[in-house]
């Protein structure tokens, strides 16, 4: 499929009236009003706003809708580079006038392209473009970014402009996929709230928030903080009202030491790096994730949210952190129960990784004291992609693991194949789960998450809310 960037040939850039670059942010850090206008839609916002090929979105629009849009296409064409803020909230505008399903399909859309924007699918989506091709050389060329590139493998699979099959966006999602088996992963921190509690964030709890969260990282600038919630239906029922709220709290928090020449002279940068915390709260099951690159913050961070956003209610000992069980997978019977446990929407499980230990108590003398000491030395027996045995054969095998009952399991890494969908494709997708309570439920789409969750909980590993 061949997309030849800026519709009509134009090269010059489009004058955005009305630009004032340095308009003062809101209370809360806000440069548009997308979150007012459309709140439900947070991952089309996100793309909106940082993406370098504005003529993209309106063939993202128009493809959904399935007919031109003339008033989206008045917005975008001729702009080089991203929409400044009179523009973006023109094209909210128009986006909220669509009708519920296009703009379910298209936030769908956008959570699987932002999904894709790690380090490794960034990887995937560099060695899928292809600068001989005249569609991905309009895309490739500065100013541009991968969140253009993503979506112009998106247009290019799911709304082709030929009858050729291209199918790139899927090869990087499998390459993204690929690149992270084989890594130990940043997981979330669950806990359980009271169910039924609405969150709040009015202006005073805003400034509430950021004052608590300035308290856990007091290197950070209030003037800098940036917070943002989103609005999203129940995956299970999309026509139940909003029931899950995202909130993202960046602020510039992570040192970053760099060395740069300047006037020919070597010179250490000290700088700061965007720091996230983010929440997802889903009032009706009082299910609350909690991520930051700190564990240790997490249960801090979730009494923030308990006093600030829900008012109170509840305490924290009301939200015990969510744990998993592991000790099934000390058994190659496991293997068994994959096949007989599967639940719908569910096609077939691989254990991809498993990390085991076998503590020993071992007595030291330091001086003239003996100390006593709980000594763990972790293995990490790894498929590859080519490897055809489970990996109970591989340990027995290649490690001399014969008796599990030896070893506690410390982590495991395990493949689903997900089934065909209204939305998507069949697909596989990755978690890793540490014992006690790790779940790396950021990289899966909101439908991915609860349905590997609810296999979780029919296996035996994870606990029902």
């Amino acid at each position: 499929m061949t997309r030849t960037g800026q519709p009509h040939g134009s090269k010059s850039g489009k004058v955005q009236s009305g630009v004032n670059p340095t308009r003062k942010k809101t209370q809360s850090g806000r440069m548009d009003d997308g979150l007012v206008m459309i709140p439900h839609l947070g991952y089309l916002i996100t793309i909106a706003r940082v993406l370098q090929h504005p003529w993209l979105i309106r063939e993202f629009l128009e493809a959904a809708h399935g007919q031109p849009l003339p008033a989206v296409r008045a917005i975008t064409d001729g702009i080089q580079g991203k929409m400044f803020v009179p523009s973006r909230n023109a094209l909210f505008g128009e986006i909220a006038k669509l009708g519920k399903e296009v703009q379910d399909r298209l936030e769908r859309a956008c959570e699987r392209i932002l999904l894709l924007l790690d380090q490794y699918g960034k990887l995937a989506i560099a060695e899928q473009m292809n600068a001989g091709n005249l569609g991905d050389a309009a895309i490739l060329p500065s100013p541009t970014n991968f969140h253009s590139q993503a979506l112009y493998l998106y247009l290019c699979q799911e709304f082709p402009q030929s009858e050729c099959r291209d199918n790139r966006f899927d090869r990087a999602e499998q390459r993204q996929e690929m690149l992270r088996q084989s890594l130990s992963e940043k997981y979330s921190s669950h806990y359980l709230g009271p169910k039924g509690a609405h969150p709040q964030l009015n202006e005073e709890a805003q400034t509430e928030l950021k004052m608590r969260i300035a308290m856990l990282f007091p290197q950070i600038n209030l003037d800098e903080v940036l917070i943002e919630p989103f609005f999203h239906g129940d995956a299970s029922d999309p026509e139940l009202p909003a029931a899950v709220m995202t909130l993202s709290v960046m602020f510039n928090g992570t040192p970053v030491h760099y060395p740069k020449i300047i006037d020919g002279e070597t010179t250490d940068i000290n700088d700061s790096a965007i720091s996230n915390v983010r929440y997802s709260w889903h009032s009706a099951r009082g299910e609350l994730s909690v991520f930051c690159e700190d564990e240790n913050l997490r249960p801090e961070l979730a009494k923030v949210f308990r006093d600030v956003i829900l008012e109170g209610h509840g305490d924290i000992q009301s939200m015990p952190i969510c744990e998993f069980d592991l000790t099934g997978f000390d058994n190659p019977e496991m293997q068994a129960r994959f096949k007989k446990h599967r639940i719908d929407g569910v096609e077939s499980i691989d254990i991809r990784q498993i990390m085991i230990s076998n503590p020993e108590i071992r007595e030291t003398s330091v001086g003239n004291k003996k100390i006593v000491r709980r000594v763990e030395n972790p293995l990490t027996i790894r498929k590859s992609q080519q490897e055809d045995r489970n990996i109970y054969d591989m340990a027995r095998q290649d490690y001399q693991v014969n008796d599990w009952s030896r070893y506690v399991i410390k982590q495991v890494k395990i493949t689903l194949c997900m089934a065909k969908s209204k939305y998507r494709r069949a697909h596989n997708v990755t978690v890793q789960i540490t014992a006690p309570n790790g779940f790396t439920d950021r990289k899966l789409t909101r439908e991915d998450r609860e349905l590997v969750f609810a296999q979780l909980v029919r296996l035996g590993c994870a606990r029902q809310y």
